[in-house]
């Protein structure tokens, strides 16, 4: 999935706007796909500080793009230059693709298609379950509002070391979305009862991501057998979490088809066409991103 991008004089461009974004596999899956179609486009990274932000994204029209991935730290802020949002989006107040239509900048997320596709490709359906989130960034509240909105669990707890942050986080969800979402602390004496009911534990801290590697967000002892683990790092493929996870009979994975399937999702947003999961070898691509 290394080889060169398809392109001619009349290629079109599409960006990853991030800060950092060298550590991104992105340009990987998309080129790839570009290339394997024959199509005359290319996909950039482009490390871009929040004051250049602006200037970046208005450069998307002039140059005639076919649009952009956004990601850390930028989700929010590029929001504010669409033109029109996806409901999700617009409730979320973030985005993490950005496309035209008739000239008009329009913002989504792909990243809940991408996870629940990713949950139905371990055999796992959320529907009615009780799912535990543990973290309060980004993409916890990304994936908690789109369960929430879309009411698949029938529980939905948000868990995180800071009490004051996943309170408030999940207050917000649940007044934007009319979902009761729970809040706990990693020290609540409520977490063992929520775990305890827990079908699907869904990681979205970066405890465990490389190169520290040692480092869990969670205490083995909650895993039982009744419980999906799903950790959104790809990087190790296997991290403590899901080693520690699997050992108890859960049934795991990680977040490299969370990854691919959004960025599928995004890319049929941006060509019109939908790409096959078989172009794309996940063996290799997850020896690319190892370190």
């Amino acid at each position: 999935m290394t080889g060169e991008p398809f392109i001619r004089g009349d290629s079109r461009i599409v960006c990853l706007l991030g800060y950092p974004v060298a550590h991104s596999l992105s340009p990987q899956i998309h080129n790839h796909a570009f290339q394997k179609l024959g199509l005359p486009y290319v996909y950039i990274p482009l490390a871009v500080k929040g004051e250049h932000l602006h200037h970046v994204i208005y450069m998307l029209r002039d140059v005639s793009a076919l649009g952009a991935n956004v990601t850390l730290p930028h989700k929010q802020r590029a929001a504010s230059f669409c033109d029109v949002l996806s409901p999700l989006s617009y409730r979320l107040g973030a985005v993490n693709t950005l496309f035209f239509r008739k000239n008009m900048l329009h913002g989504t997320t792909t990243d809940p298609e991408g996870f629940l596709r990713a949950l139905a490709a371990m055999g796992h359906d959320a529907h009615g379950g009780n799912v535990v989130i543990i973290g309060n960034g980004g993409t916890a509240r990304t994936l908690a509002a789109a369960l929430a909105i879309e009411r698949i669990p029938k529980t939905l707890t948000l868990v995180g070391r800071n009490p004051l942050r996943v309170k408030a986080l999940a207050g917000e969800i649940s007044g934007a979305m009319k979902f009761a979402v729970q809040a706990l602390s990693l020290s609540d004496p409520d977490l063992a009862a929520a775990m305890a009911q827990c079908t699907l534990l869904v990681n979205c801290t970066s405890a465990g991501l490389y190169p520290n590697t040692g480092e869990t967000p969670l205490d083995k002892k909650y895993f039982h057998r009744s419980m999906t683990v799903f950790d959104t790092i790809y990087n190790p493929s296997k991290t403590r979490l899901l080693s520690e996870a699997e050992s108890a009979g859960c049934k795991v994975q990680n977040g490299l088809r969370m990854l691919l399937y959004q960025g599928l999702a995004s890319f049929t947003l941006w060509t019109g066409i939908d790409v096959r999961e078989e172009i794309f070898n996940l063996d290799e691509l997850q020896k690319s991103c190892s370190g």
